[in-house]
C-alpha cells in the first residue's frame, strides 16, 4: 500500500488526468480516491450524541493505513492523533472554514473519546488525524455532520416549512447546507 501511494504522490499526472476525466479539481479527485478506498477498507470515524451535550466519537483505523498516512505527511509525534471537532453551522465545509475547532490529543492505540459542553443548535464534523512536523493537519477520517438539539421549541418550530418542503419535493435544495445531500455541484 505504501509502494502504491508513493508511486501515485510522485505521479501527479494521474492526480490531473482523473480530475479532468471527472469533472474535478485535483484536491476533488484526492478526497473521491481516499473516500472510496477508506470504505473499502472499512476504516470509519463515528460520531453520536449520548446526551444534548455529550458526544462519542469512535473509530477503526488499520495500523498499515496509519503508517501510509504517516509516510504521506511525516507526524510531528506518531504515539499522538489529533481528534478535532469543527463547528460547520451553516457552512460548506471546506476544511479551513469553521466557525471554530477543538483538537483533542489522543494515543494511536485509543478507539474512541467523549467530548462534552458542545453549543445547542449547531452543526459539527470530527476529523481524526495528525500534525506534521510543519504543523499543518493531516486528515485520515471524517465523520458525517452530526447536529446538537435545539435550544427551544421555537428553533424547531422555524425549520419544520423547510423539513416539510424537502418531504414533498425531495429534489428541491436543502435548506440546512451542512446535510450531505446539500452538496451542490460546481
Amino acid at each position: 500500500m505504501i509502494k502504491d501511494i508513493v508511486h501515485l504522490q510522485n505521479r501527479n499526472i494521474f492526480w490531473k488526468q482523473n480530475a479532468d476525466q471527472m469533472n474535478q479539481s485535483i484536491n476533488i479527485a484526492k478526497l473521491n480516491v481516499r473516500k472510496s478506498a477508506m470504505k473499502k477498507s472499512g476504516h470509519d470515524l463515528y460520531a453520536v450524541f449520548l446526551s444534548d451535550d455529550l458526544l462519542y466519537c469512535r473509530w477503526s483505523l488499520a495500523p498499515s493505513t496509519l503508517k501510509a498516512a504517516f509516510h504521506c505527511g511525516k507526524p510531528l509525534n506518531s504515539e499522538i492523533l489529533d481528534l478535532r471537532i469543527f463547528d460547520i453551522t451553516d457552512i460548506y465545509f471546506n476544511g479551513v472554514n469553521a466557525h471554530s475547532v477543538t483538537c483533542i490529543k489522543v494515543s494511536k492505540d485509543d478507539q474512541f473519546w467523549t467530548i462534552k459542553g458542545l453549543k445547542r443548535n449547531r452543526s459539527y464534523i470530527c476529523e481524526l488525524g495528525f500534525l506534521t512536523e510543519d504543523y499543518r493537519f493531516f486528515p485520515i477520517l471524517q465523520s458525517h455532520p452530526i447536529h446538537t438539539p435545539f435550544q427551544s421549541t421555537e428553533d424547531y418550530v422555524q425549520r419544520l416549512p423547510d423539513v416539510e418542503q424537502y418531504y414533498q419535493l425531495p429534489a428541491c435544495f436543502l435548506p440546512w447546507i451542512e446535510h450531505p445531500d446539500a452538496v451542490v455541484d460546481s
